[in-house]
């Protein structure tokens, strides 16, 4: 048709039809199915004689003639079962319809297979499985694997869309977590995870298609390798990452060869990498970072080092990243290279500069700052910044500020005031972390007055503060919000008896916290802690040591503690499968 606009019949059938009546409209639609392929348009079918049967006043022999057509769409598509119930349906409204009885002779289906209801579930396809398990946390996802069922395979590529490989042993600090390894040894636990990543890496080698389900990567290596598994796994390892086609997420934990050859190989391979993390284990070590520039998450850990190449990397990507966390206690916040307009999540720890204008570039444009942690040494007064900048950040959800010291020469006593005053009655404030050092908590301002903004966050579900000591216990207990979920307090000064602590702080606990940490709180019974003041938590903490809460139908408590592996990898899943996700700044 020699017409100037290619789409002018379309948009003639769609003003014709804006003029038609709703059952008009289900006419015409009717019309135009009868010319669609059956094969290749199940889900146009679908959606079209969906939205034809919710028409009212649409005559019963047109209903049965859009059943027909879905029920041959779903032949064509091998879906027999659902086409039987809609070859029910029309038989049951007109036994004698011929067209019906032509697809059940050419099928080769019975008659009395229609009319009997099936006995066991309804049978749904691929796709709908996959949105159920979708939703299903990754402890009931490895249940599944276990199924006789399509299920089995779903969730198999779920599970394997996240791997994480260890390469080398992680022991806990002083082998503290050695008696609470769930029954394994520290070497046959270090045994299965080699096993573990070799496997691994030699099915992604092979098999392509597994290779391609895999979205996010995390490697885990520790500097010392005498047995050379280090060498050997790094090597597969860089092997194995080009097959890694739709690799969008990668974390990794090693010495600087290990990431330098890494980052090198996902460069050339020319991954589409939205989120990158490194963990420099390294004392001092540099480390070159290739330009990725579709990545929006970026974040670094590190000691010491030059600090060049990570700025370089921030420059070359800040209009792209959204969320950027850079924790080095000897690095200071590189303003230069930072775009915080751009950022939702920001956390830094390191050094504050003399100069205080850190605080001010955060607070004056960091306009879209849903997420803002900061932690280092203070050598600056910002209480001034607070107060000038006190309605900036509206979407604050979280905001936590960890002073490790004070510089000897900082005095800043409207600190604590001006940030409790910048917080004041944020509705959309989640989670809130104040902790400040017991030395120098005078000359922050920090007192029992900094527990009196708690009241007004009626939304907070998340609290780490430190415990002052001139707080009453039984008042701050009803300081706390309501709403809460997970609480960790840093007791400044340790009580000379920890149960009447505890009972003067029960009366005002929230009634739906489910974690609870104390550090710096000399506990002699976890299980009298939780009867005497907690009683409705499923997690507790006690400094470094983690207890999962177990209850009895006789109402009897036991405790599981958590062991090292499970507290530093595996975080996450297991406060997921507790339904304790609130719980998760307090733990990693």
């Amino acid at each position: 048709m020699n017409v100037f606009n290619p789409r002018i019949l379309d948009a003639s059938i769609r003003d014709v039809t804006e003029c038609l009546s709703d059952t008009q409209k289900a006419d015409v639609l009717l019309h135009a199915l009868q010319y669609l392929p059956f094969e290749g348009s199940r889900i146009v079918m679908e959606n079209a004689i969906q939205s034809f049967l919710q028409v009212s006043g649409v005559p019963s022999a047109d209903v049965a003639r859009a059943l027909l057509l879905r029920a041959k769409s779903r032949l064509a598509a091998g879906y027999r079962t659902s086409a039987q119930q809609d070859l029910l349906f029309v038989l049951s409204s007109d036994p004698a319809n011929q067209d019906a009885k032509a697809i059940i002779q050419s099928e080769h289906l019975r008659r009395e297979m229609l009319i009997r209801e099936p006995d066991g579930p309804p049978r749904f396809s691929a796709e709908v499985w996959r949105k159920i398990a979708l939703y299903l946390p990754k402890r009931d996802l490895k249940s599944l694997l276990l199924v006789p069922h399509a299920l089995s395979r779903i969730a198999s590529q779920l599970i394997f869309r996240e791997i994480d490989l260890h390469f080398t042993a992680s022991p806990g600090p002083n082998n503290r977590y050695k008696d609470v390894l769930g029954g394994h040894d520290e070497q046959e636990l270090d045994a299965w995870h080699y096993q573990r990543s070799a496997d691994i890496l030699t099915r992604i080698l092979v098999d392509t298609v597994f290779a391609s389900h895999i979205r996010s990567l995390s490697v885990y290596a520790i500097v010392s390798d005498a047995s050379h598994i280090l060498a050997f796994k790094t090597g597969m390892l860089i092997n194995s990452l080009p097959k890694l086609c739709n690799l969008r997420s990668v974390h990794c934990s090693g010495n600087r060869e290990l990431i330098n050859r890494m980052l090198e190989t996902m460069s050339s391979s020319n991954h589409r990498l939205y989120s990158l993390s490194i963990n420099l284990v390294n004392r001092s070590a540099d480390i070159d970072i290739p330009p990725f520039k579709h990545v929006t998450h970026f974040s670094i850990t590190a000691e010491g080092g030059n600090s060049t190449s990570t700025h370089d990397f921030i420059s070359q990507s800040h209009d792209n990243l959204r969320s950027l966390a850079i924790k080095n206690p000897n690095w200071k916040f590189p303003m230069d290279v930072i775009s915080v307009r751009h950022l939702t999540i920001l956390e830094f720890e390191g050094c504050f500069s003399v100069d205080g204008r850190v605080f001010s570039e955060i607070l004056s444009t960091g306009h879209q700052l849903e997420s803002l942690t900061l932690s280092g040494i203070l050598e600056c007064t910002p209480s001034a910044t607070f107060r000038l900048h006190r309605s900036s950040l509206p979407f604050l959800t979280h905001f936590a500020l960890k002073i490790v010291s004070v510089h000897r020469h900082i005095t800043d006593r409207d600190l604590v005031p001006a940030i409790s005053e910048f917080l004041r009655d944020r509705k959309h404030l989640h989670s809130f972390h104040l902790i400040v050092p017991s030395a120098d908590c005078h000359r922050i301002g920090f007192d029992a007055s900094a527990w009196g903004v708690l009241p007004s966050l009626i939304n907070l579900r998340s609290l780490c503060i430190t415990f002052p000591s001139d707080l009453s216990p039984s008042l701050a207990g009803w300081l706390i919000p309501r709403s809460l979920r997970a609480l960790t307090m840093e007791i400044m000064t340790q009580p000379a008896e920890d149960l009447p602590f505890i009972n003067q702080l029960r009366l005002g606990v929230p009634p739906l916290l489910k974690f609870v940490g104390m550090t710096n709180f000399p506990m002699r019974s976890v299980i009298n802690m939780i009867n005497h003041g907690f009683s409705n938590v499923r997690l507790v903490r006690i400094d470094e040591s983690v207890w999962s809460v177990i209850r009895s139908h006789n109402g009897s408590i036991e405790l599981e503690q958590w062991p090292y592996r499970r507290i530093k990898y595996y975080t996450a899943a297991w406060l997921e499968s507790l339904e304790c996700e609130d719980a998760l700044r307090h733990l990693v």
